[in-house]
């Protein structure tokens, strides 16, 4: 009889099956019998049970798949190797993974290598402590930095910049020492492209302390990353009318969140007030919602364009932390007696810390009696879930101007954790040329975690998923050892599909 070959899908895994027809001389009708013949590899039958029957080791596989594309778009591993030696650059890049995805792995990197699908991409690999010293010391050296940025700001071409400057602690705070201390922040100013939006180049800014300095080097080096118009993106509140000036004076415009208890915009804000809740100035902003009433500041012969921005549910956090707080202290310092040897003014100061401007006391039959300035804590809290952002430019507007404050914070954030987990290497000797190195992988690893996210967003993925379900369901994948250099990857669930798919990325190894 006939005999033909039947996909079933079950629990998302497609298996085959041999149909084979017979005629039935007892209820004269032709039947069917299958036999199972394997899991659907590419269309051939694959019995993983008998295959696999006792696999030798299981790897780490799908988490990798957005980023080795990113290397692979982004021409990384070329643009590392016209500095590097072949071994050097597959370290640089087992490095760059450990620190995006498991930061505990910097501590045995050779062991968490193992255990992943790595090996198969950068075979041959020796991970060592004196490899990686003498890796980082080679990128921490002269200008390799800005050789590779300026290879890595050629691929986009629209000359069109966004430049963020960020603070990285560079030195590790010891927990237990609370003497004289340096923290170590380094400034960088991260250059990023508008049209692409991922990071193309950085400098260090730490010798330019004065804003109209600051911005001279940021324009220098604009150019150097082929930067023809570009835009800083600043988190600095500035205090003083120098660097204010320098900031509203400067060649490049600058967005910069401002004091609204600075004199240019308190008036503002007085002004409109009233109207900070009226349903014209009602917007929302990644699902939160805000109040944002436009302004217009003239500060000498310049006119600028800024927005008084008020979220209600962050007034209401400041408000309650504040009132918890306050309660906790009256509870704790109220009817406490004083003794001779205590001075009250010290135990309320140590107590209250950062309150202390809001209480007042007495003494009184040798108890403290604490009560609360209710006017100097009302004045203070008047502002509470106010933000004032100033756009340098007009064409910006105030949720492009959010959305890149925000930005500058999480690439602050990303740069921080990932330079605090290289430090479990010993960087005593040549320090501050290690330390430049590890920023170096630091800030690769930056410009691959924006790729995947603005694939992301391109593919309207993220209007299903989070970046985060993302990369869930993209670690289920793993790859399967069998022995003899043989590997199976597991089946692909619909959502693993779907999203491979959106991407238009495949699951080989």
């Amino acid at each position: 009889m006939k005999t033909t070959t039947r996909v079933k899908k079950i629990n998302g895994h497609e298996y085959l099956y041999e149909i084979t027809y017979y005629y039935d001389k007892e209820t004269r009708r032709t039947r069917q019998k299958s036999r199972y013949l394997g899991k659907n590899i590419d269309g051939q039958p694959v019995r993983v049970r008998e295959k696999a029957k006792t696999p030798e080791r299981v790897y780490a596989f799908g988490e990798f798949i957005p980023y080795l594309q990113a290397v692979k778009t982004l021409h990384i591993q070329e643009i590392l190797a016209a500095h590097l030696t072949d071994h050097e650059v597959r370290l640089f890049l087992t490095l760059l993974f450990a620190g995006i995805h498991h930061p505990d792995a910097l501590h045995s990197p050779a062991s968490w290598y193992d255990g992943t699908v790595l090996p198969r991409f950068f075979s041959g690999l020796k991970i060592t402590a004196q490899n990686i010293t003498r890796l980082l010391k080679k990128l921490g050296e002269g200008s390799i930095h800005l050789s590779i940025c300026r290879s890595l700001s050629q691929i986009p071409e629209s000359g069109n910049m966004r430049i963020s400057t960020v603070n990285i602690p560079m030195i590790q705070e010891t927990s237990w020492f609370k003497g004289i201390s340096h923290h170590g922040i380094e400034p960088i100013a991260l250059f990023y492209d508008n049209i692409e939006n991922i990071p193309v180049g950085y400098l260090s800014t730490a010798q330019y302390l004065i804003t109209s300095d600051l911005i001279k080097a940021v324009n220098a080096g604009m150019r150097l990353f082929s930067g023809k118009k570009g835009v800083i993106i600043s988190g600095k509140n500035y205090s003083s009318s120098m660097n204010l000036y320098g900031a509203i004076y400067s060649e490049l415009p600058v967005i910069f969140p401002l004091d609204p208890d600075h004199d240019i915009i308190k008036e503002e804000i007085k002004h409109y007030r009233t109207d900070l809740m009226h349903p014209k100035n009602l917007k929302i902003f990644r699902g939160e919602t805000l109040f944002v009433i436009p302004v217009n500041l003239t500060l000498e012969t310049v006119n600028l364009k800024g927005y008084i921005i008020y979220s209600p549910r962050k007034e209401e956090e400041i408000r309650e932390r504040f009132s918890e707080d306050v309660n906790l202290i009256l509870e704790n310092l109220n009817d406490k007696p004083i003794y001779k040897w205590v001075n009250p003014a010290e135990a309320v100061a140590d107590v209250a810390g950062k309150y202390e401007p809001f209480l007042q006391w007495r003494v009184q039959n040798n108890r403290i009696l604490v009560d609360v300035k209710k006017k100097a804590l009302g004045k203070y809290l008047k502002n509470s879930g106010i933000s004032v952002i100033i756009s340098g430019d007009p064409e910006y507007q105030w949720d492009t101007c959010l959305e890149w404050l925000e930005e500058r914070a999480k690439s602050e954030n990303f740069l921080t954790t990932f330079i605090k987990n290289f430090q479990v290497f010993p960087l005593s000797v040549d320090s501050e040329i290690m330390r430049n190195g590890a920023f170096l992988i630091a800030f690769i690893a930056h410009v691959i975690t924006n790729w995947v996210h603005v694939q992301y967003e391109k593919s309207g993925l993220l209007s299903i998923y989070t970046a985060e379900k993302i990369a869930l369901e993209l670690t289920k994948i793993r790859l399967i050892g069998l022995g003899n250099d043989r590997v199976l990857i597991t089946g692909l669930s619909s959502r693993q599909k779907e999203i491979l798919d959106t991407l238009k990325w495949t699951a080989e190894v």
